[in-house]
């Protein structure tokens, strides 16, 4: 397989309405909350070079809009491998709940719930796992430029493969750590980053969730 150059242009979904809510889990599929077009705004104006590249997505609401927002003449392809994770027992929890009966928890950092989660969160290695499939699959292609819609965790694990970081522990510090809305670009060798994937997690194509 031949070394190539492809720029990833990863974008985080703007504000959602699960927080005003008061709902926990991230799956929790909220459209995004009133005002987000000036929220996203910039970066429509300064992504219109990418606008002609494959645009993909996680397949939750907030995601969907905000790639429909920033590209609005372009195609958007929802891939599930790129939802947010999944938060346990609190998934279908509110917020309130939670501070009333566990606040310990809210004291937590990502880090800390997603290596040694115990009350049934998606562990960081599970995540890694889910999104590495995804990424190996949308990788597979001639394009020079990809964008991808995605959330926090699953951002941080799509930037950490592409710079070939295997050291999934990291995976949870939140080293990508942009603000709703924005994105970051990351040059990438396509190639050698499904290799990684396919040696790191022994996977097969038709790997699924």
């Amino acid at each position: 397989m031949g070394s190539k150059t492809m720029e990833l242009v990863l974008v985080r979904h703007g504000t959602s309405t699960r927080a005003q809510e008061g709902v926990w889990g991230r799956l929790y599929d909220a459209p995004l909350a009133d005002g987000f077009e000036s929220q996203l705004m910039r970066s429509r104006l300064e992504l219109q070079d990418a606008a002609s590249s494959t645009i993909v997505s996680s397949p939750l609401t907030r995601c969907m809009q905000t790639a429909a927002f920033i590209f609005p003449d372009s195609p958007v392809a929802p891939i599930s491998a790129f939802r947010a994770f999944h938060s346990g027992i609190f998934e279908d929890a509110t917020e309130s709940y939670i501070r009333e009966r566990h606040p310990e928890y809210l004291e937590l950092t990502y880090r800390q719930r997603f290596l040694n989660p115990r009350y049934g969160e998606e562990s960081i290695h599970a995540q890694v796992r889910r999104v590495a499939g995804g990424l190996f699959d949308v990788l597979d292609t001639d394009d020079e430029q990809l964008v991808i819609v995605s959330h926090y965790s699953s951002m941080n694990i799509i930037a950490n493969i592409g710079v070939r970081n295997w050291r999934v522990d990291t995976h949870a510090d939140g080293a990508y750590d942009i603000a709703l809305g924005s994105y970051f670009r990351l040059l990438i060798d396509p190639g050698a980053v499904r290799e990684d994937i396919a040696r790191q997690l022994d996977y097969q194509p038709q790997w699924q969730d």
